[in-house]
């Protein structure tokens, strides 16, 4: 059996820093001619799922050694889940970012599409264009457009709800960052 503590394989008077793997793998050393490695010990580590490494040169010259079961690094696991975790919270804010909004007593879509048609209707009105005689909301009922600041509201919900949204995100990120435990991203 091999004697691994801390992540670090105790080897032939060697210490050999073991990687910080997110899955479980296995640990191999194996006696090697000197002319292919100096020390004469080749060590793979290979993960669940992933092709093994074995030395590279005439295994019948070769000596397997041992071999040990490596848990997955408890730094390299909470990386892991905090890289997941943010992109749940980028997810989870660009959702939020085109949720309907409320201005002007109803309820207006704020998708993508929606924006950029509201966004043009703008810039045409503040560069002396028409106005729409009419804005659709969400329920397909047209609203008589009155002056620009119709539309302005309209836009101004899409950027608070926009706004609001990164603000959560901002503040979920740094609960991630602070976390020390895989539970506290979960809980973030």
């Amino acid at each position: 059996m091999l004697n691994i503590k801390n992540h670090t394989l105790l080897i032939c008077g060697q210490s050999i820093q073991l990687p910080h793997l997110v899955k479980p793998a296995t640990v191999k050393v194996w006696r090697v001619p000197t002319d292919y490695r100096a020390d004469g010990i080749f060590v793979s580590v290979t993960s669940v799922g992933e092709p093994e490494e074995v030395p590279a040169c005439d295994l019948r010259q070769c000596e397997l050694i041992g071999k040990a079961d490596l848990d997955p690094h408890p730094d390299a696991v909470l990386a892991e889940a905090k890289v997941r975790k943010k992109e749940q919270i980028e997810a989870d804010r660009d959702a939020a970012c085109v949720q309907p909004v409320t201005a002007l007593g109803r309820t207006w879509q704020a998708d993508k599409r929606s924006q950029e048609l509201l966004a043009s209707a703008i810039t045409i009105a503040q560069a002396g264009g028409p106005l729409p005689a009419v804005w659709r909301d969400r329920d397909n009922q047209d609203m008589p457009v009155t002056s620009i600041a119709d539309l302005l509201a309209i836009a101004g919900a899409i950027a608070a709800q926009t706004q609001a949204a990164y603000a959560a995100s901002w503040a979920r990120k740094a609960a991630v960052d602070a976390a020390v435990t895989v539970d506290d991203v979960d809980a973030a």
